[in-house]
Parts: C-alpha cells; sequence; structure tokens
C-alpha cells in the first residue's frame, strides 16, 4: 500500500551541462500530470508523460526539468529580430504613455522570452530524451520509495484503529444481548405494577420480549462489520493500488454502523456507535491520500 504524497528529485551532468529533474505528488482522485520542460524540448513531453503514467496510476503529479547548458557558443543560438522589434516598440510607447526614465539596453532585451532560442537543427532530441530519461528514472525512484514509506507508517496506524474497531463491536455483541435481558426484566416490573398483580398472561409478555429481541437484533450488521475488517486488511496487503477498494468497504462499513445504530435502544450501545464512526472518519481521512 502506497501513499500518493511523495518527492524525487535528480541530477544528470556531462560534458554538455546539468539536467535537473524534480517531481513531487499529492492525493488526487484521478492520475493527473503536470510537466513543465524547457520551450525548446517541448517535443518529448510525450514520453515524459508515458513514462510517469507508466510508474504512478494515482495522485496529482508535478514535474520540472531544467537544464543548465555548458560549452555553448553564440552560433549555437538564434536571435528573433521581429521579437526585438515588437518589444521595443511595445516599450517605447509604454514609457511615453506612462512618462518612464531610463533607456532601453540589448541586455534587457535578451532576457525577454522568445528572443533568445537554441538552433533547431543543433537539437538531437534523442540525445536530450536520453538524459532527461535517466533524470526522470533516478528522481522517480525516490519519489515512489518516498511514498512506500509514507505508505508504510499509514499501514500501521490503520491497523491500530481497525483492532480497536473490532474491540468495539465486540462490547456492542455483549451489550445487545445484556439488553434484551434488561428489557425483559424492566418490562415485567413495569406490568407488575400496573396490574398490582402477579402477570398471568406469561405467553404475551414472552412475544414481547421475543418482539423486541428481533427489532434490536445485530448479529448480521455485527458478522458483516468484521466481515469488512479482514476485508480491508486483506486489501492493505495487495500489491496493486488499493485507494479506491478501501474507500468502498469503508463505505459499506459505515452503512453496518449505521443499522446498528438505528437497532439500538440501549445508550450504551449508542455512544459506541459514535465511537466507531469517529475511527470510521480517521481511516477515510488516512485513505484519501492511498494510491
Amino acid at each position: 500500500m502506497n501513499s500518493m504524497t511523495g518527492f524525487g528529485r535528480a541530477e544528470v551532468k556531462d560534458k554538455l551541462g546539468k539536467w535537473t529533474v524534480e517531481i513531487s505528488t499529492v492525493n488526487n482522485r484521478y492520475l493527473e500530470l503536470s510537466v513543465r520542460l524547457p520551450r525548446h524540448y517541448a517535443s518529448i513531453e510525450p514520453r515524459v508523460r508515458e513514462f510517469l503514467g507508466s510508474a504512478v496510476s494515482r495522485g496529482k503529479v508535478n514535474t520540472y526539468v531544467g537544464v543548465e547548458e555548458l560549452n555553448q557558443s553564440p552560433e549555437d543560438y538564434i536571435i528573433n529580430k521581429n521579437a526585438v522589434r515588437a518589444y521595443v516598440r511595445q516599450l517605447d510607447e509604454l514609457r511615453g504613455e506612462l512618462k518612464l526614465a531610463g533607456d532601453l539596453t540589448i541586455a534587457d532585451l535578451m532576457s525577454l522570452p522568445e528572443v533568445v532560442s537554441p538552433c533547431s537543427a543543433e537539437l538531437d532530441l534523442e540525445l536530450v530524451w536520453k538524459r532527461v530519461g535517466k533524470g526522470l528514472q533516478r528522481a522517480v525512484s525516490q519519489m515512489l520509495a518516498m511514498r512506500a514509506k509514507e505508505g508504510r507508517a499509514m499501514a500501521a496506524d490503520m491497523r491500530k484503529r481497525l483492532n480497536i474497531l473490532v474491540r468495539i463491536v465486540r462490547q456492542i455483541e455483549k451489550k445487545t444481548a445484556d439488553s434484551v435481558r434488561t428489557y425483559a426484566v424492566k418490562l415485567t416490573a413495569r406490568i407488575g405494577q400496573l396490574l398490582e398483580s402477579p402477570i398471568c398472561d406469561s405467553i404475551r409478555l414472552e412475544e414481547e420480549i421475543a418482539l423486541f429481541a428481533e427489532r434490536t437484533d445485530i448479529t448480521e450488521e455485527c458478522i458483516r462489520f468484521k466481515s469488512h475488517i479482514e476485508q480491508y486488511k486483506a486489501a492493505m496487503g495487495a500489491k496493486d493500488p488499493v485507494g479506491r477498494r478501501l474507500n468502498f468497504i469503508l463505505q459499506e462499513m459505515n452503512r453496518e454502523v449505521n443499522t446498528i445504530g438505528a437497532k439500538s435502544a440501549d445508550f450504551g450501545i449508542s455512544s459506541d456507535v459514535i465511537s466507531l464512526k469517529e475511527e470510521i472518519e480517521k481511516l477515510r481521512e488516512m485513505v484519501q491520500n492511498v494510491e
């Protein structure tokens, strides 16, 4: 069982430069990929997405790829003269409109977007992918390790809460048996007080007690609830993503608890039902971050 929260970072260095890959993931109902690449490497984005999709099944995945190129000569770049002219014209108009002081320099222009770009003919995309892919693999490995570690911590906490649920259900089962006996005693005493004489129609009294017992019987609900707990534990040990399955099991648990609460005529059981719901809600909060 893995968490959906993780982070990984990797650097790949060679004679051409330093490639940096950062991946962060958070919980999300589905798989959502966000990829940021240098503009002139945008054509490898589908391959990046395919790689990420094969590693992660759920969560919002934010990926950043940056490059610091070395040993570049001026001939490796192109200045977009049309973009420069457009910037100069619009900046001059803005300076006059706002009455701004100062001169526009070449350095200012070179830092603006789309002004300088590498020669596309010089780009070897297969070589680029080889380096980016290596960085991705390392960063993803770190991220998955972090998700697995957090998943183990959550699983340990979940097992503790599942044991609490089992203990509370056993208490409810015992209180249910006691509540029928308590009701029989109270009903007998109350009827005796009203009639001011010994009860003669014991058959009618037994029928009333039997009706109460049937109406408040939660044996099946408790059995199903404990079965859901076993299913939950089994799902936690699966290698495949289990977040959706765990969430579904919690819904079924909550349904059984609601039925138990509706059938209960005992204050102690009602209090236990509230405790069950509290523990289920804590599990649900954790499950929202399970892949």
